[in-house]
């Protein structure tokens, strides 16, 4: 999409007013046809002067403001249109009407994706995960020698079948089968020992569980075999940067979540500067959408993940999540993996095994500024974590 655009939230209007005895129930109906007029901005990027010019002439004849960003060297700035909702609406259909199709498709069409909650994911067997009910919580169940947090911990496909049957009787909604340690500075494992590690793993999971598998792979090959095997959904870090894995995801029909990472394992933690990091990650994902798409994947079978962790800095990790929602801008269901991750551990000054309560912190924060699924080591705490938030949303 033309110009990258996001949506920042500002402020809301909250359904408060519901729960006043004070308050005449004809108001809080009002209230919540206010809601939808939250003052908001959403940044376009790389406009040229005269795009520039027109977009602001357009804004100001409908009140709202514009805020020029820096020039770069390609001679375009970005630019952030502070309005409410519905004048932010009436701009994009405005400036569609002035000739400028592309801008104005851009600002209606990141309106409504942003605004989208229902979301299910499709299953290559015709079942669907509805994720607008409840907060999911995919099970981590690495079968490596060398992960950061658990690995050698599981020998053999036995021992991760009775690992994932915990984690399922823990309130897993998927466990996520991961064969190569993606930490920082891992070294890649071969295509030929990662599908030793995982496919039996997979293929005994599914065997003996009533459970939906994720496979954790970058190699195309290695989710070919694990979905033949029965994998249900593949966690690809890299966003495809296997050629094959669209044709394997494709000819299979099954699900992808795609992640945000700059660089590999090995070198991604060398360059954590962004000019603006979350305008990186969401160009990023929406350019991945994109080739999905044009691969003939459907949008019911793609998730995103901003990446905690994978090239970015500890700050950069926290910034991710203070503005977590600008991620629905994108219009996909929301993936965020933090647990036991090192950011954690900078923030509160704590070793790898005592970082459970900074992220159960991260997980009920996600939640709530409207991820569907928190990916973790720690299902059962998790688990009771996002009912909480849930429980608390639905009231």
């Amino acid at each position: 999409m033309e110009h990258n655009p996001r949506v920042i939230e500002l402020g809301s209007l909250s359904r408060a007013m519901r729960a006043m005895g004070d308050v005449d129930p004809s108001q809080a109906d009002a209230a919540d046809r206010m809601y939808g007029r939250v003052r908001r901005a959403i940044r376009l990027d790389a406009l040229t002067e005269d795009e520039g010019a027109a977009l602001r002439q357009e804004a100001q004849a409908l009140g709202a403001v514009v805020i020029d960003g820096r020039i770069g060297s390609g001679g375009t700035a970005p630019r952030i249109v502070v309005s409410d909702d519905e004048t932010l609406k009436r701009l994009g259909s405005g400036l569609e009407s002035r000739g400028l199709k592309s801008m104005g498709a851009a600002v209606r069409l990141t309106l409504a994706a942003y605004e989208r909650t229902a979301f299910t994911i499709a299953f290559a067997d015709g079942d669907r995960m509805d994720l607008a009910a409840e907060t999911r919580v995919m099970g981590i169940l690495n079968v490596t020698p060398d992960s950061f947090s658990d690995g050698g911990a599981l020998p053999n496909p036995q021992a991760a079948v009775e690992a994932a049957a915990r984690l399922a009787d823990e309130g897993a909604d998927l466990i996520d089968v991961g064969g190569e340690s993606t930490r920082p500075g891992a070294m890649p494992v071969t295509e030929d020992e990662e599908i030793r590690r995982v496919v039996p793993v997979v293929q005994a999971i599914k065997r003996d569980l009533p459970l939906r598998v994720s496979v954790d792979t970058s190699k195309a090959k290695v989710a070919r075999l694990a979905i033949e095997a029965g994998a249900d959904l593949v966690n690809d870090v890299s966003a495809f940067t296997d050629p094959a894995m669209l044709a394997a995801l494709r000819g299979s029909r099954t699900p992808v979540v795609v992640m945000h990472r700059r660089g590999t394992a090995r070198t991604m933690q060398h360059d954590t500067a962004y000019v603006d990091l979350l305008s990186s990650i969401v160009g990023f994902l929406r350019k991945r959408i994109e080739a999905a798409a044009s691969a003939g994947i459907p949008d019911d079978k793609i998730l995103v993940d901003p990446g905690l962790g994978f090239g970015k800095s500890a700050t950069g990790n926290l910034q991710i999540l203070r503005e977590l929602a600008t991620l629905r801008s994108v219009g996909r269901p929301i993936v965020v993996g933090a647990s036991r991750k090192s950011f954690i551990g900078t923030a509160l000054d704590l070793p790898v095994d005592e970082r459970l309560e900074g992220g159960l912190a991260i997980a009920a924060w996600a939640a709530w500024q409207g991820a569907q699924v928190i990916r973790t080591h720690d299902v059962a705490e998790t688990k009771r974590t996002t009912r909480m938030i849930d429980a608390i949303r639905r009231t």
